[in-house]
């Protein structure tokens, strides 16, 4: 039996005839970088063996297309070529194969052959299946339940985060999407304003998680003193359309470089915001939340404790898309503004962080966590010449935010201030091109784009400084970088039918140069004019990263569906890379570096009864290091050129359950759960550098190996009237090895201490939904205990830690009307006080009431 993924029905006829009935799905599943399929006036099926014919039916109509695998066997169809009628194209297609057919629903077709017993045959010796319910979509809501769904039919550990889960708890930061993710945590999430910092399974920072908007990569990293390095990506929470998130070595264009994982952020398309039969279409959506106040002047020490309340509409956010779809054009156009204040952190159980306590106090004003940010988006498709597509886009963000150096949020309290405002603007110019003829052989695309980052960072210290003995002052000094990276890949994937199973290939190479162009550490008039190097013993112990570096990758993968109940995937990536150093310290025969390495990845997956899968892979990635690492830095670290590139090593084993119609006829119920080990060989880390007097004390070095394991799990239920979502993250085991010989905890100095996350990560939701849906309420509850490892507690270390906590948030949203829907929040009900994991020092905010109101037309 052949069975295209994306297809789940329940019926009795799966278990009496367990693994003989195929189906065709609404839609195929496609990669988390695709588009959904535009709508077409035409549908070209191209002549050939049967069972490639129907697939291209089901994908380009929509048609649920049942029937037992044996009947295609063999089979050969003449094709179609004409108007986008369904039963006119399946009646074409089958023409001469002696097939019939009958539509046993609206949406849905089962296949026989005459004299046989198999399904619908007519006449009286007709054999009928169960009854089969199906509820069917189109368009846009297709292609977002096969985004949903493809997670839950894969090996390997992979989510989804859906435009709904976004707006529903999202819109306080962008980071805030990723709390119901197992295995996945927003870093720094109340720290540089819209940035998201993702950490993956203990995997963080210097480039070893790629977040991706669009396919693209914004090359930002920023040093934070104890708080280590943070990666740096912008994006208003409005524009986002989805999110896909791939853990560990991933295969594709996206995947080079990065060992920890690629976290695909899809921003708003037409599909969007038109609705399905319109043309064009208006989205506005406006909110206004308590619990912040502008922020006040720099160098203030006073923390107010007057928080505003929701009707003082201190804070708010408003943004406009439009968008337009026709035959062969589609356009969207989108600006989003975000303004909140300096929030206040809670009031309840204080006591909880004695020994931890951050320099705010509770109930207090969180200096220098404001954010004001403007965003825009606009996108262009044409469609021509039946197979060819071409996509352009371009999106602008830029901010003016609060942050703050770790050492000023928990050293000496008398010196907690508020800072004049770090910056950021951002670029992104993208090209999609997409040649898809009727051949099942070349589906091809081409990508190139191009991003800009330019962003001043400040990086107050603890004291006000002393400009006599330091030659600058400390309480105000930017960091100013500036980046350009520029990539393209190209790609095609081959669909063939074999005898021995169907055959899926997917082929391609990309590249990818950065070009970072730091500026020295700044001071005095702090403008950029002004930047001096700061000397001290005759060495340059700020010097920023400037040079360039690129990664180049081949890559294949191919899946294997040798039976109905087994399927083989497997890749080879070879990624290479250079580094070259252009800062004022280069010297000539050590400012450049390159290596390569070949990367395997294997995986099966076996499937006893339709639905629930168990699977097993194992993949290795290649991390290159960093310019930070190797060449220049601006955190007092001695650069080392010599550093070997990481080696990833991950193996997996886990379970998927996807089905409709599990306790009653509507349900759907949506279950995975994994066991994990992650290898990292040669990991880079930040060491004391036994430099000497007058020269900076950190270096980097490679360590023997880092190790996470441990297990992850996510469930979703849906029953119409209730509906739930969990996720849960236990890490068993960590070691990090400086040598072979010398293994156990953390390393003092350590960046990676900073990237290490709680032991136990715990998130539900539940939520009712009553008068046909137009009101839906429901809560979450996240629980998060004490970080994995345990914190050095000396001086030198300087960690930053958290306690253990439980918060709680609540949500309702109504449809005024089939326009307007009202949505309302309250984000830690409980008013805790309290640090989120991996925040930092910087304390949650408090109890938090957010309103929004959303109209469509």
């Amino acid at each position: 039996m052949f069975r295209v993924p994306g297809l789940r029905v329940p019926s009795r006829v799966f278990m009496l005839r367990t693994l003989f009935l195929a189906s065709a799905a609404i839609s195929l599943p496609l990669p988390a970088s695709a588009q959904a399929p535009a709508a077409t006036s035409e549908i070209r099926i191209a002549s050939g063996p049967l069972t490639a014919a129907l697939n291209r039916l089901a994908s380009a109509t929509g048609l649920q297309i049942l029937y037992d695998a044996g009947l295609s066997n063999g089979r050969v169809s003449q094709g179609y070529s004409g108007p986008s009628n369904s039963e006119n194209a399946l009646r074409a297609v089958l023409a001469g194969t002696g097939l019939t057919y009958v539509f046993t629903g609206a949406r849905t077709v089962t296949l026989s052959a005459p004299g046989t017993s198999e399904g619908f045959v007519g006449g009286d010796d007709a054999v009928m299946l169960d009854t089969i319910d199906v509820t069917t979509a189109s368009g846009a809501a297709a292609a977002e339940t096969a985004r949903r769904d493809a997670p839950y039919q894969k090996p390997g550990s992979s989510a989804y985060i859906s435009a709904e889960q976004v707006e529903r708890f999202g819109n306080s930061t962008a980071g805030d999407v990723f709390k119901s993710t197992p295995g996945v945590i927003a870093s720094g999430n109340h720290s540089g304003g819209a940035s998201v910092d993702v950490n993956i399974r203990g995997m963080q920072g210097q480039s070893r998680v790629k977040v991706a908007i669009d396919g693209t990569q914004q090359s930002s990293t920023t040093w934070r003193g104890y708080l280590g390095v943070d990666e740096r990506v912008y994006i208003d929470p409005d524009l986002i359309g989805g999110i896909n998130i791939e853990k560990g070595p991933t295969g594709g264009a996206e995947g080079a470089g990065a060992t920890g994982g690629v976290v695909g952020i899809r921003t708003l398309n037409a599909e969007d915001i038109v609705r399905d039969g319109e043309t064009y279409g208006v989205r506005f959506k406006a909110g206004t939340s308590d619990n912040a106040i502008d922020p006040a002047a720099r160098n203030t020490f006073d923390q107010r404790t007057d928080a505003p309340d929701l009707f003082d509409l201190e804070n708010g956010s408003a943004s406009i898309a439009a968008g337009a779809t026709t035959e062969n054009f589609d356009f969207i156009a989108a600006v989003a503004r975000r303004k909140t204040g300096n929030y206040f952190a809670g009031e309840r159980d204080p006591t909880a962080l004695d020994g931890k306590r951050p320099n705010t106090a509770p109930g207090a004003e969180a200096f220098n966590t404001s954010e004001d940010s403007l965003s825009l988006l606009m996108k262009g498709t044409v469609r021509f010449g039946d197979d060819h597509t071409l996509k352009l886009g371009y999106t602008r963000f830029e901010s003016d935010f609060g942050e703050a150096m770790g050492s000023l949020l928990f050293n000496n309290a008398d010196y907690y201030r508020q800072l004049k405002l770090s910056s950021v603007a951002t670029d992104t110019f993208t090209s999609n091109y997409r040649y898809d003829p009727v051949s099942e052989l070349v589906d091809l695309r081409v990508n190139a784009w191009a991003s800009h980052v330019d962003q001043d960072t400040r990086i107050a210290q603890a004291v006000p400084g002393n400009l006599e003995q330091w030659g600058y002052i400390p309480a105000d000094d930017p960091r100013c970088a500036e980046t350009w990276t520029y990539g393209g890949d190209v790609n095609n994937t081959s669909r063939i039918d074999t005898a021995f199973g169907g055959l899926v290939l997917n082929y391609g190479a990309s590249y990818l140069l950065e070009d970072a162009n730091g500026e020295a550490f700044c001071s005095r008039g702090f403008t950029r004019d002004s930047c001096f190097p700061i000397i001290v013993g005759g060495a340059v112990v700020l010097q920023p990263s400037v040079g360039t570096r690129d990664i180049g990758s081949l890559f294949s993968t191919g899946e294997w569906q040798a039976t109905d109940w087994l399927k083989f995937n497997a890749g080879l990536r070879y990624d290479t890379y250079s580094l070259v150093d252009k800062g004022p310290e280069a010297v000539a025969g050590e400012d450049e570096r390159d290596g390569g390495r070949l990367n395997p990845s294997i995986s099966v997956t076996v499937e006893p009864i339709p639905g629930f899968q168990l699977y097993a892979l194992y993949a290795e990635g290649l991390r290159p290091p960093t310019l930070r690492e190797t060449m220049g830095s601006d955190g007092n670290v001695i650069s080392n050129p010599d550093l070997d590139p990481e080696v990833q090593k991950n193996w997996e084993v886990g379970a998927n359950y996807l089905k409709d119609g599990f306790l009653t006829d509507s349900d759907k119920v949506r279950l995975k759960g994994s066991y994990f080990v992650n290898h990292s060989e040669n990991y880079i880390s930040r060491v004391p550098s036994n430099a000497g007097p007058g020269q900076p004390v950190f270096t980097f070095d490679n360590l023997d190996r880092a190790m996470f394991s441990g297990f992850e799990a996510s469930a979703q239920y849906d029953a119409g009237v209730f509906f739930s979502e969990a996720a849960v993250t236990y890490y068993s085991d960590y070691e990090f090895c400086r040598d072979s010989s010398n293994c156990g905890g953390t390393v003092q100095y350590d960046y990676a201490v900073n990237h290490i996350p709680p032991e136990i990560f715990v998130s539900v939701t539940a939520g009712l939904r009553f008068f046909d849906e137009k009101l839906v309420i429901g809560g979450r509850m996240i629980h998060a205990s004490d970080r994995l490892v345990p914190v050095d507690s000396s001086d030198a270390q300087r960690t930053a830690d958290w306690a253990p906590y439980t918060v709680y948030d609540a949500y309702a949203s109504y449809e005024l009307n089939d326009n307007v829907t009202l949505d309302i929040k309250a984000e830690n009900l409980g008013d805790l006080y309290y640090i989120g994991a991996m925040d930092g020092w910087t304390p949650a905010p408090g109890r938090t009431i957010r309103a929004s109101l959303t109209a469509r037309f």
